[in-house]
């Protein structure tokens, strides 16, 4: 091919308006390319393709450069833009980015060595945090794309890969915004919650349908049956308004209304076909209310599924953290999965309640936080292999070394006319490398960020954390696994991941997850973490409906076969009632012990995203879930 031609050929590829990658759209600014939307000659595509991204505003510590607070911010970002400026290598970054260490071992007797590569902490000396320690995670570098790792600790992928591979410099600006285009970053929080509907009269309205549909059975008894019918299916939809489960709403309303359009379909007359239509408007508008139809509030789902959720509580919520964009490379781009199937890419959810302390304090007490999306994944994997570069292929780093091969063509093409022959083949080549990389496909299994049960518990918590500030909320509690897990059957998983009261994990030794997460975050936010006494009911209804739960540990438990006993409130009530059992305020037997985090003015800002631990070092065996 004539060097016409490959300039020509250079020329249509870089002013070719592109497209955002499915995976990141236009919130992920990768390096400095922008794409040109009309075709100029390729000396000025040139020019204009080097101009340098405006460089971000010194903002607080976590802020990562926005003018308002974002509620998660990287500590890694703070880290990166300490590097000052100018432009490095890629082993200059992973030496910013790591600690390294080199060990020596024996293989068949001779001696040789390796580089291990270690989490690099450092302590903020200003600022909010001042005298806080930060470590940088590896599970971060993940899913932002700026270094993917192999078990060797060798760059394998990502951001500072590429750069590597193409002998790039990259100033802190380029990584901070590789840290800043971490999807974990553009979660989206839906929160489901009764408020809407709690005194919403359903009753009226549908008994006044019951009637109705009486009325026209009396005048049809041929179609007795089918009115009949409708009945049922109207009672369903009452009973799942009463129980608090949307599902049987839905199917109530769905049977009801393909019921219902059958028998105006058939000959009714008129006036009966009024007050039938009349009906319908009524349930309609009831149907809507209950399930959030039309409305920005959705009602709770689970409130009621009491092997999940512990009786008693006040103001209980479903929150569901959502990433509401394509990943071009797994099996489903935009996937339904589990609880709460209705939204697409529902990564991972938080149910919780309000309950009391013995003083009349307030504590938001989580009763779960599960991931749909990851926790099969992350039980097929060890952390080893989560977290390199064959198990999962993440998308959003689909386009790094596609801009970096760009910039790098661009500077073979800043002295146009005067390409070598070697230039030439090196267009070539990186014209090549370019196409291959454009068909790069899914491999593994599917990509969502934060798969690790540790990283969406601490997000999950400091979210909650967050909240609290915001509404003056004096507590964040998690339920022990005694008093509310167990009733799932043992699950090692919950055992370890809730804890009990105490803080300890797995045979009530060791730290359980929720804990550990509430105490580092405790101590980054000058608090402090712990067991408290928190309410079984409200408090101010004293006439309760106490129920017991029993559970035996299986016989290979350390603990097992030892049975303990977990006290509960079915219901509570002002005024006396019969089967009710009055239990006053100050009497112990109304409260249980869980383990809380205080919380503080401060945690109302920025949050911390990622867990303190989380080094490139790690346990190859650990499961992630």
């Amino acid at each position: 091919m004539s060097l016409k031609g490959i300039l020509q050929g250079l020329g249509k590829l870089i002013t070719k308006k592109a497209k955002p990658s499915q995976a990141t759209g236009q919130q992920q600014k990768l390096i400095t390319y922008t794409p040109e939307t009309k075709k100029l000659p390729v000396t000025e595509v040139v020019k204009k393709d080097l101009v340098p991204v405006n460089p971000r505003l010194q903002t607080g510590d976590l802020q990562m450069g926005e003018k308002v607070q974002p509620l998660f911010g990287s500590s890694t970002y703070d880290w990166v833009m300490r590097k000052g400026p100018g432009k490095y290598t890629a082993d200059e970054w992973i030496d910013h980015l790591t600690s390294s260490r080199k060990v020596k071992f024996k293989i068949f007797g001779q001696p040789t060595s390796r580089i291990e590569r270690a989490p690099k902490q450092f302590t903020y000396d200003s600022g909010r945090y001042s005298g806080k320690t930060a470590t940088i995670n590896k599970e971060e570098l993940f899913d932002s794309n700026v270094a993917i790792f192999d078990e060797a600790g060798e760059l394998a992928g990502g951001l500072l890969s590429a750069a590597k591979k193409y002998n790039l410099k990259l100033s802190a600006q380029d990584v901070g915004n590789f840290l800043r285009g971490n999807p974990a970053n553009r979660l989206k929080a839906v929160t489901y919650s009764d408020d809407a509907i709690q005194n919403f009269n359903y009753k009226a309205p549908l008994e006044n349908s019951l009637g109705i549909v009486q009325t026209v059975k009396r005048q049809f008894p041929a179609m007795g049956e089918r009115f009949d019918t409708l009945t049922m299916h109207l009672n369903t939809i009452e009973r799942g308004i009463m129980n608090g489960i949307r599902n049987d709403v839905k199917e109530g309303y769905r049977a009801f209304s393909g019921e219902l359009r059958g028998i105006l379909q058939a000959n009714v007359g008129t006036e009966a076909r009024r007050q039938l239509n009349a009906m319908k408007g009524a349930v309609d508008e009831v149907y809507a209310k209950a399930t959030g139809a039309r409305s920005a509030t959705k009602p709770t789902q689970y409130r009621n599924e009491t092997n999940y959720t512990l009786q008693g509580g006040q103001n209980y919520k479903e929150t569901v953290f959502v990433l509401d964009e394509p990943i071009a490379t797994n099996t489903s781009p935009m996937k339904n999965m589990g609880h709460f199937s209705d939204l697409k890419n529902n990564l991972f959810h938080l149910r919780y309640d309000v309950r009391t302390t013995p003083n009349g304090k307030k504590a938001f007490v989580i009763h779960e936080i599960q991931s749909d999306a990851n926790q099969n994944i992350a039980k097929s994997l060890t952390a080893k292999e989560a977290f390199g570069p064959n198990a999962r292929y993440n998308p959003f780093q689909k386009e790094i070394e596609t801009r970096l091969l760009i910039q790098q063509r661009n500077k073979l093409l800043e002295n146009v006319d005067n390409l070598t022959d070697a230039d030439v083949a090196a267009l070539q080549t990186v014209n090549k490398q370019i196409a291959q990389l454009r068909g790069i496909s899914a491999r593994g299994q599917d990509y969502y960020p934060m798969l690790d049960s540790d990283a969406y518990g601490d997000y999950a918590l400091k979210y909650l954390l967050n909240k609290a500030a915001k509404e003056k909320i004096d507590f964040v509690a998690v339920m022990p696994f005694d008093k509310l897990h167990f009733r799932q059957g043992y699950k090692a998983g919950n055992e370890r991941f809730y804890g009990y009261a105490s803080g300890k994990g797995i045979n009530k030794k060791g730290k359980s997850v929720m804990a550990d997460l509430m105490k580092k975050t405790a101590n980054f936010q000058d608090s402090k973490a712990g067991p408290i006494k928190i309410s079984l009911s409200d408090p101010s209804k004293p006439y309760k409906v106490i129920e017991t739960n029993t559970f035996k540990y299986p016989k290979n438990h350390a603990l097992g076969p030892k049975e303990f006993k977990s006290v509960y409130h079915e219901d509570a009530v002002v005024n006396p009632t019969k089967g009710y059992k009055r239990v006053l305020n100050n009497d112990p037997n109304l409260y249980f012990d869980a383990f809380a985090v205080e919380v503080k003015p401060g945690m109302a800002y920025t949050q911390k995203l990622y867990k303190r631990e989380g080094g490139l070092v790690v346990d190859i065996f650990k499961p992630l879930c």
